[in-house]
């Protein structure tokens, strides 16, 4: 028997639900090892067909969506002509979400960890790989930072023609700020906490603020490609900006911030939307 392995294979973006921090969004690389006999080319599998059917099979299960526990007991989940009405309670508030059916990807058990994520991705390959294909192994990891800042963020982008028009689905984004030339892990650290565990909406897509349990809450709700999108989420998890979320526009966005908190100084920054990619802004102007 012989085995293989692709490291990096894919990157999966997505949100899920939390009994304590609520909607998390979340980037996991993801490493892929089979095992089994050679066939007639002399391969366990072909790299090529590797990237074609496993890659697109973990894309499409998992990437964009909202994973959620089945088994908990704060959930509670309705499904009618392909679209999901969902309720999720934790210490905050109360989520509510109402989308496609293809937004969301339900896992058993009582929340959502790389280990059930692991087992549920990889019955998925199963369904995919030759019968010359014994074993399947993934491993599932975040990017290693360091100690350097980072964040984690949801949004939907009800322009986008993919999968990104989803309304909750989310990333585990590095930040690096310059001021003036120089590295600030202050500035980092200021917005890595800023945007912690964050739901950045756009405000035109807020179509209001209501109060569950005497806890104000946004609802947003916008017309996408793949239909209706509404969200419901405490106002204290959220974050308005004027713009659409794109990675550009947040970048921007923060340099603008920075630059108006720091009157006088010059930012560049560059910020990540999951792993290895990202956008540039700069803003200010340093005195003379």
């Amino acid at each position: 028997m012989a085995t293989l392995f692709v490291d990096n294979l894919t990157v999966l973006d997505f949100s899920y639900l939390h009994a304590k921090r609520g909607m998390v969004g979340e980037s996991w690389m993801v490493d892929l090892e089979l095992s089994g006999e050679l066939d007639e080319q002399g391969m366990v599998f072909d790299f090529g067909d590797i990237k074609h059917a496993i890659k697109k099979r973990l894309d499409d299960t998992a990437d964009h969506r909202l994973l959620v526990p089945a088994d908990h007991d704060q959930l509670s989940l309705r499904e009618e002509d392909q679209r999901i009405q969902l309720e999720w309670s934790y210490q905050n508030g109360i989520i509510r979400l109402g989308a496609p059916v293809d937004s969301i990807l339900q896992l058993p058990g009582e929340e959502i960890s790389k280990g059930s994520l692991t087992v549920f991705l990889i019955e998925r390959i199963r369904e995919v790989v030759p019968a010359n294909v014994d074993e399947v192994l993934i491993t599932l990891r975040e990017q290693s930072l360091g100690t350097a800042p980072f964040y984690h963020y949801s949004h939907g982008l009800k322009k986008h023609e993919g999968n990104c028009q989803r309304i909750a689905h989310g990333h585990r984004s590095g930040i690096e700020i310059y001021e003036n030339g120089r590295r600030s892990r202050y500035w980092e650290k200021l917005w890595a906490d800023r945007w912690e565990d964050i739901y950045i909406g756009t405000e035109e897509d807020l179509e209001g603020t209501y109060y569950m349990d005497e806890i104000p809450h946004h609802r947003f709700r916008y017309e996408a490609q793949q239909g209706r999108f509404e969200l419901l989420i405490p106002e204290d998890h959220c974050y308005l900006i004027e713009t659409d979320s794109t990675v550009e526009c947040l970048a921007d966005h923060i340099a603008g911030e920075l630059a108006r908190e720091a009157p006088g100084k010059h930012f560049r920054v560059r910020a990540f939307e999951g792993i290895g990619k990202g956008a540039i802004a700069e803003a200010g102007q340093m005195r003379v």
